[in-house]
């Protein structure tokens, strides 16, 4: 992959120094997963310069719907306005920083009201009205709008990025808009079925690295393994997102599945994991926000057309993920985070092979290499 890190500034573990080939690389050493100071290096670094997806445009549909969100630890609101353009803010009035918004809705006023001391702010972040001060001496409501935060669209997914200054997404994330859409046409019309939230005991990242193999497939989920082949299909890793397709067999009780069904799936850095199983028409995306070191907020949006939402596939689809795909994901990662603080361990091995076999941790190594070089870049900003 094309990444700026020297092979003589990757970190080393008990088993050597991590190496830029994945054939022949040992793992992360495990202090990646545990320790606090490199956990707030990625906070800085990762979750405040990448483009994070919060939603997708079904969730504002109209001019004054809005929903608000934590990123990077820092709260945002998206709001559709009256000129039809969604944008995001810092979800903090400019008076005094009280929060402006909660949860989901659509405004009933005007604009955004302050419940604190009622300011008021147009949908594009404009002051509108600021109480008793028209005699302040020197008060500008231009210098009082509220901060602005860059917001992109892909395939009707909503993506933000806390960096003034980042890379556009058309740039990092180039193609990825057009993978969904040819696999998946329609996207953009989609909308929630479900939200599910999940607290998870885990790093950020061992949630994503279970995500992103196949290898553990066989042994942890018997059953989803009784619907997916042993074989992919198709790998594209691009700078920044991933692509896996796979084929299902046959059967499954509330799915009955042909042969040959597809099953995609999509990773986008750093945190977005998404899915569609088979069986019906559905895109299961995944958030694995950080929160804190060792604990992992995980958020599990599922997409689907609209009038799509009582399709008794789409339920039996939701209910293998819910009930027994993710759980048991949950129990791995979380047996994996104790045994990442243990002194057991502290590096094992990515198992890969040339031709990209359906078990490669490929991704876990495309994956580590962007952490690293994350913070290689921050470390070198601050000298």
């Amino acid at each position: 992959m094309n990444v700026s890190l020297k092979p003589g500034s990757l970190p080393e573990g008990e088993r050597g120094r991590v190496s830029l080939d994945p054939l022949e690389s040992p793992t992360l050493p495990s202090r990646y997963y545990i320790d606090e100071g490199i956990y707030r290096q990625e906070m800085e670094h990762i979750h405040r310069k990448s483009w994070c997806y919060v939603g997708h445009i079904s969730d504002v549909p109209e001019a004054g719907s809005y929903f608000t969100d934590t990123v990077g630890e820092q709260p945002i609101v998206v709001v559709r306005g009256a000129d039809d353009v969604i944008r995001c803010f810092y979800n903090v009035c400019s008076h005094r920083g009280h929060e402006l918004l909660k949860g989901a809705g659509r405004l009933k006023a005007k604009g955004i009201v302050c419940p604190y001391h009622a300011w008021m702010y147009h949908l594009d972040g404009r002051l509108n009205v600021a109480r008793l001060t028209e005699n302040v001496r020197n008060f500008d409501k231009s210098q009082f709008s509220l901060k602005q935060i860059n917001i992109a669209v892909a395939a009707g997914l909503i993506f933000l990025n806390l960096d003034p200054d980042c890379m556009p997404f058309e740039e990092g994330m180039r193609g990825f808009a057009e993978n969904i859409e040819q696999f998946l046409p329609g996207a953009k019309d989609f909308i929630v079925a479900e939200r599910l939230h999940y607290d998870i005991k885990a790093n950020w990242k061992t949630v994503v690295d279970n995500f992103s193999e196949a290898y553990h497939i066989p042994i942890a989920h018997p059953q989803l393994s009784k619907v997916l082949e042993r074989e992919m299909e198709e790998l594209k890793a691009e700078r920044r997102w991933t692509f896996n397709r796979f084929k299902s067999k046959e059967g499954f009780p509330g799915l009955e599945l042909k042969r040959g069904s597809p099953y995609y799936a999509w990773q986008a850095w750093p945190n977005f994991c998404a899915l569609s199983l088979p069986g019906s028409t559905n895109l299961i995306v995944l958030r694995m926000a950080p929160d804190g070191v060792s604990r992992c907020a995980e958020r599990v949006d599922i997409y689907t057309p609209e009038g799509q939402t009582d399709n008794p596939k789409l339920h039996a689809v939701r209910d293998l993920f819910m009930h027994m795909f993710n759980i048991e994901d949950i129990s791995i990662v979380e047996s994996v985070q104790r045994g990442l603080a243990s002194n057991g361990y502290d590096q094992g091995r990515y198992i890969c092979d040339a031709e990209d076999s359906w078990f490669t941790e490929y991704q876990l190594h495309w994956l580590h290499m962007q952490v690293l070089e994350a913070l290689e870049a921050g470390a070198r900003f601050k000298a």
